[in-house]
C-alpha cells in the first residue's frame, strides 16, 4: 500500500496505458497498420479519454461528496448523465469514422489477377459479397440500432467497470485516511498524556511548599497540619486520579483549591490570589489536570517581589458549559513571551482540548492592558 501511494502517479500511467493498448492485442498488424486498416480504433481512443475523465471525476468528487454522504439520487443522476454524454459522443464519432471508412480500407481487388473470361469474351458476373467480407459493420441509421454494435456494448461495460473501480478506490482511500487519522489521534493523545505526567509534579513547587511547612513547624503554627493534609491530597490526586480519562469536576476543583492555598502560604498578602467556583454539580466530569498549567503560570509569572500584583481565577458552570477564567498582572522582567502561550504547559492544554473536546471548546489568550487573561469555555456532558 505504501509503495502504491508513493508511486501513485506512475501506477496510474501504467494502468491507463495497459487499458488503452489492450485492444491492439486483438489485431495481427503493427500499430500503424492497425490504425490504417481498422478505423474502429479511433472511437476506442476517444472513448478511453472520456472514461479517464469519468474515472477521476468519480474518484475525487462524486464518490467522496455524494456516495459517501448518502446522496444516492444525485450520484446516480450525474452518472446517468455522464453515460448518455459518452454514448452520444461515441455515436457521433462512430458514424463519422465509418462515413469515411472506405478511404481507409485497402482495395481487396487491387492485387488480384484479372478474372477469366467466359465464352464470347463476356465477363462473368461479379460474385456476391459475403456478409463477412467487410470487417466493418455498416453504420446504423438509429440510436437503438447503434446500441447493438459490439463497440457500443463494450463502451457501456467499460463505463460500469470504470465507475465501480473508481468508487472502490475512493472508498478504500477514504477508509485508509480515516484509519491514519485515528492512529494519529491515539498517538497524539498518548503523547499528550505522557507530557501531562511529566508536568504533574513541579519540583520547584514541592520544594518551596515543604520549606514553608518546615518553617511553620518550627514556629509551631496551628496551620502546619492543615497544609500537610492539603499537600497530601494534592499528591494523591496527581498520582492516583490524573491518569483517568475523566474525573469528577468537584475533585478537579478541590485539587486547584489545594494548589492555590499552598501557593498563598508563601505570600505576604494571601488575599491577592482570588479563587471562586460556582454552579458545580456532582455528576459533571472533566479531563483531569486541564486547568493547572494556567494556574501555575499565573503564580509563576504574575507575582513580583517589589510591585503590587493580583491573581484572579474562577470556574463557573452555566447550562452545561464550563467557563474558566484566569487573569494576572504582567511584569516585563518576570514574564516570558506570553504571545507564544507561556511555554509547554499551555501548548499541551491546546492539544488535549483538540483531542478530547473537538468543536466543543473555545480558548482565548490575551495580554492586553498589562494583564494576561485566559478565557476557556467547554461544553460538558453529564
Amino acid at each position: 500500500m505504501k509503495f502504491i501511494e508513493r508511486y501513485s502517479f506512475l501506477v496510474h500511467i501504467l494502468g491507463w496505458l495497459a487499458f488503452s493498448l489492450a485492444p491492439f492485442s486483438f489485431f495481427p498488424f503493427s500499430f500503424k497498420e492497425s490504425i490504417h486498416n481498422y478505423p474502429i480504433l479511433l472511437p476506442n481512443i476517444i472513448n478511453n479519454l472520456l472514461l479517464m475523465a469519468i474515472f477521476y471525476l468519480n474518484l475525487h468528487w462524486l464518490t467522496p461528496n455524494m456516495l459517501k454522504k448518502g446522496n444516492l439520487g444525485r450520484f446516480y443522476s450525474v452518472l446517468a448523465g455522464a453515460l448518455i454524454f459518452v454514448f452520444l459522443v461515441d455515436i457521433i464519432v462512430f458514424q463519422h469514422v465509418f462515413r469515411f471508412a472506405p478511404t481507409y480500407l485497402p482495395n481487396p481487388d487491387r492485387h488480384l489477377p484479372p478474372p477469366p473470361t467466359m465464352g464470347g469474351g463476356q465477363m462473368p458476373p461479379p460474385p456476391q459479397s459475403s456478409p463477412q467480407g467487410n470487417p466493418f459493420p455498416q453504420p446504423q441509421s438509429s440510436i437503438f440500432g447503434m446500441m447493438n454494435t459490439p463497440h457500443i456494448s463494450g463502451m457501456m461495460i467499460s463505463f460500469v467497470l470504470v465507475v465501480v473501480f473508481s468508487s472502490m478506490m475512493a472508498l478504500i482511500k477514504e477508509r485508509a485516511a480515516n484509519k491514519a487519522i485515528q492512529q494519529q489521534i491515539i498517538y497524539e493523545k498518548l503523547a499528550a498524556e505522557l507530557a501531562v505526567l511529566k508536568l504533574q509534579v513541579s519540583p520547584h513547587f514541592l520544594f518551596n511548599t515543604l520549606n514553608n511547612i518546615r518553617w511553620l513547624a518550627r514556629q509551631k503554627s496551628d496551620k502546619t497540619e492543615g497544609y500537610i493534609l492539603q499537600l497530601s491530597d494534592l499528591l494523591r490526586y496527581m498520582i492516583y486520579h490524573a491518569n483517568h480519562e475523566r474525573v469528577a469536576l468537584q475533585r478537579e476543583i478541590m485539587y486547584l483549591k489545594n494548589y492555590i492555598d499552598l501557593q498563598r502560604m508563601r505570600l505576604v498578602n494571601p488575599s491577592i490570589a482570588h479563587f471562586n467556583a460556582e454552579g458545580i454539580s456532582d455528576e459533571l466530569l472533566i479531563e483531569p489536570m486541564l486547568f493547572i498549567p494556567f494556574v501555575e503560570n499565573a503564580f509563576k509569572y504574575g507575582l513580583h517581589s517589589q510591585s503590587e500584583s493580583m491573581i484572579d481565577i474562577s470556574l463557573t458552570v452555566r447550562e452545561g458549559t464550563l467557563y474558566f477564567f484566569s487573569q494576572n498582572d504582567i511584569f516585563k522582567d518576570n514574564t516570558p513571551s506570553l504571545v507564544e502561550d507561556s511555554g509547554i504547559g499551555i501548548q499541551n492544554v491546546r492539544k488535549r482540548l483538540a483531542l478530547n473536546y473537538p468543536n466543543q471548546h473555545q480558548l482565548e489568550i490575551s495580554d492586553d492592558g498589562g494583564k494576561f487573561t485566559v478565557n476557556l469555555s467547554i461544553q460538558l456532558q453529564p
